[in-house]
């Protein structure tokens, strides 16, 4: 097993932020056209649903894909599914990042030895190489 690099990690949450954000700018632009900013609100469900689904089966998101990583669980080096990876590192942390500066902290813990944010050991995961795993 072979961990994503800080660097790949980063990459991936940069694409995840960029591809879930445009869809919302467009859907959110009062100065676009009415059927734009419905277009723009189909493209950001599209991206959440494909989101969600990958994550349950794969533990991918759209940028773990395009950089070669996946979520697994810690132990196991299994994909967990639907708890760990979407209520769990999502859901909780998503709560969690109400707090200010948690979000801060959390990003900071990839800096251990063990490159796992604090979303991770919430989740009882780890984040590795996508070749690194017998699908």
């Amino acid at each position: 097993m072979e961990l994503a690099t800080r660097g790949e990690r980063f990459r991936g949450a940069l694409a995840d932020g960029l591809i879930v954000a445009i869809p919302y700018l467009v859907a959110g632009t009062d100065s676009l056209p009415t059927a734009v900013r419905v277009v723009g609100m189909a493209g950001a469900l599209v991206v959440l649903i494909v989101q969600l689904v990958w994550v349950i089966k794969q533990g991918q998101t759209i940028g773990k894909k395009i950089v070669g990583t996946r979520i697994v669980l810690k132990d196991t080096l299994q994909n967990g599914g639907f708890v760990p990876n979407v209520l769990k590192r999502g859901f909780v942390t998503g709560l969690l990042n109400m707090i200010p500066g948690f979000f801060i902290v959390d990003s900071l813990f990839i800096f251990r030895e063990d490159r796992r944010c604090i979303h991770d050991h919430i989740a009882g995961t780890c984040v590795i190489k996508a070749d690194a795993v017998v699908q």
